[in-house]
């Protein structure tokens, strides 16, 4: 039987990895500083998860029977999907003292924000084993920032502390290019080691996730069917019993 991904499978993936960057870039905005214009665009992101959050939850909802008994059970979602940070952008002076306040409840959204995936990234976690490959990716930044700082320090200009030998190591693994460019043998060579680990790791991670999302139709298609077989074996006990019941009429009326 072949097996489509559905389109809900799809949403649900893109959900997770726009959440992933959401708690991501709150967390970013919370313990560091960054320019106004970064800000913004985060803020603005931000309200576009929580927009996506909210129509994701009402089709949820529409889909169960019992429509208090989930909002009982999903309620933290309710909070994962509020924009807390958008009061930033006001004018009025009370909310604006406020803003302390938002910096508290932006802590509950990232809660209520991971809780609502944990069961999905948890699950993905399990049936890839990408948890291994992360694992050796965080590895490899680390060993790659150090390495790169001990044999570039005092010798590249650009390289001062651990956080330009880190912003190296990641910029050249996603994007395999850098604003900050080796001046060694030995740093070119960690560069191509940080470009081919990187793209292994994309590699890794697309066919994971559609590793996943190809397990999970099929547990729906698997789902179907045992509704459809139990609908039958129903059908055919409901006709086992019509006819037992027309014998025993015609063997009352003999």
């Amino acid at each position: 039987m072949k097996t489509k991904i559905n389109i809900r499978n799809i949403f649900e993936a893109f959900i997770i990895i726009l959440i992933l960057a959401d708690i991501v870039l709150l967390m970013l905005i919370t313990f560091s500083s960054v320019s106004p214009s970064l800000f913004t665009t985060i803020i603005y992101f931000d309200l576009f998860v929580c927009v996506i959050l909210f129509f994701d939850f009402i089709y949820r909802m529409r889909q169960e029977e019992d429509k208090r008994a989930f909002i009982k059970k999903n309620w933290p979602d309710i909070i994962a999907m509020i924009p807390f940070d958008i009061l930033s952008f006001s004018s009025n002076v009370f909310v604006l003292r406020l803003f302390r306040l938002v910096r508290l409840l932006r802590f509950a959204r990232l809660f209520a924000l991971f809780r609502r995936e944990w069961k999905y990234i948890s699950s993905f976690f399990k049936q890839t084993h990408i948890n291994f490959a992360i694992g050796m990716l965080l590895f490899t930044i680390l060993a790659g920032t150090i390495i790169f700082y001990l044999i570039e320090h005092g010798t590249n200009p650009a390289v001062h502390t651990l956080w330009d030998s880190m912003w190296f190591t990641l910029t050249t693994m996603i994007s395999g290019n850098s604003n900050i460019f080796p001046e060694t043998y030995i740093g070119e060579v960690i560069s191509i080691l940080m470009m081919i680990i990187g793209l292994s790791f994309i590699g890794i991670l697309t066919a994971s996730l559609a590793s996943w999302l190809i397990n999970k139709s099929k547990k729906s298609d698997m789902d179907r069917e045992d509704h459809r077989l139990k609908e039958i074996e129903t059908s055919i006990n409901d006709i086992k019993n019509d006819i037992g019941e027309l014998k025993e009429l015609l063997k009352y009326n003999k």
